[in-house]
């Protein structure tokens, strides 16, 4: 059986957290909390990145990892295409902008994590991001997130932000599940709730022939607006994924992120942003974070990364969709 890799649009996102939350299982609504525990690793010493290497200069770079499920038996993994990012048509009516006041009452509904059921089985820090929206350097957190064969993707397992997310053309490409799944991870870790989706997040034009680099959702976290920017960094078997290319596409994705925050109009501008990282298996989970820290440090602003490793999710990475549960086929 032979599949295509999901095609990705222009998106786009830096290294710091403090340890503290709960980390908990979530299957179907269900909460079991607890604290977090040594092995799971927890805040960096200031010269190791959660076991996976040494930092480089800048700024010191906390991480948050949690326990993630043993997924080693599908050891493939590379890249997106990022040759794809810049085929994308971005927005250009302002008329169809929503303004400020047009946005959700975060005060109102992003009061926490979230309490509704989520699909997939999400392992990981819950409630621990706020604290780092309005700090000025990067930060990383890991979470898991596992589907059954009994699960299905259907539009009604979905909470209304996603599902909004999931009726709405994007802005080219085939990544509307990664998307999906991007923001129901927020949702149900933070609260967040969706303000934007991709075609409705307003630009200036650039204003020096620069990439027309876009985000793909605007949402709302403790009532801020923080913009998501989403990538898989997925290949199947055989192929292999290097260091070199984790690390050429997360800075390909980041200087994105930089440019697209820069031309956000007023009306629109967010806090910060978070690059939304989804993997197929720990190896490459483990080489986001051995790379992470080689990145400059005006590259990684102050980007937030959250990834996301999942098992079962072939969905997420390549076409025709395999069923929940299921890992892409090998080539």
């Amino acid at each position: 059986m032979s599949a295509s890799l999901k095609r990705e649009e222009n998106s786009n996102t830096g290294i710091a957290r403090e340890n503290g939350g709960d980390r908990v299982e979530r299957r179907g609504g269900t909460i079991a909390g607890r604290q977090p525990r040594a092995e799971d690793g927890g805040e960096a010493t200031g010269d190791r990145v959660a076991n996976s290497g040494r930092l480089g200069d800048g700024p010191r770079l906390n991480v948050l990892s949690s326990a993630t499920p043993d997924v080693h038996e599908h050891d493939s993994g590379a890249i997106d295409d990022a040759s794809a990012m810049d085929a994308t048509v971005e927005p250009t009516d302002a008329s169809a902008s929503p303004d400020a006041s047009a946005l959700p009452d975060a005060s109102a509904s992003d009061g926490g994590p979230s309490n509704e059921a989520i699909l997939g089985t999400l392992s990981g820090p819950r409630g621990v991001l706020r604290s780092q929206i309005t700090a000025p350097t990067p930060s990383i957190f890991n979470n898991s997130l596992v589907f059954a064969p009994s699960e299905r993707y259907t539009r009604a397992a979905l909470s209304p932000g996603a599902q909004r997310i999931f009726d709405t053309p994007n802005a080219g490409g085939s990544s509307i599940e990664s998307e999906v799944m991007s923001f129901e991870v927020l949702h149900d870790c933070e609260g967040a709730t969706l303000a934007a989706t991709e075609t409705e997040i307003m630009y200036a034009p650039p204003d020096d022939g620069g990439a027309n680099s876009i985000t793909n959702i605007l949402v709302s976290i403790n009532g801020m607006r923080v913009g998501v920017s989403v990538t898989r960094i997925y290949r199947p078997a055989p192929m292999v994924l290097s260091d070199a290319d984790v690390r050429s596409q997360h800075v390909t994705k980041l200087v994105g992120v930089n440019r697209s925050s820069q031309r956000v109009l007023p009306a629109q501008r967010w806090v910060k942003q978070i690059l939304s990282v989804m993997v197929a298996n720990h190896t490459v989970a483990d080489q986001v974070l051995r790379v992470w820290p080689t990145i400059d440090a005006a590259t990684r602003a102050d980007t937030i990364i959250m990834m996301t490793t999942t098992r079962g999710g072939g969905f997420i990475y390549c076409n025709p969709d395999p069923a929940l549960g299921i890992e892409c086929p090998s080539l």
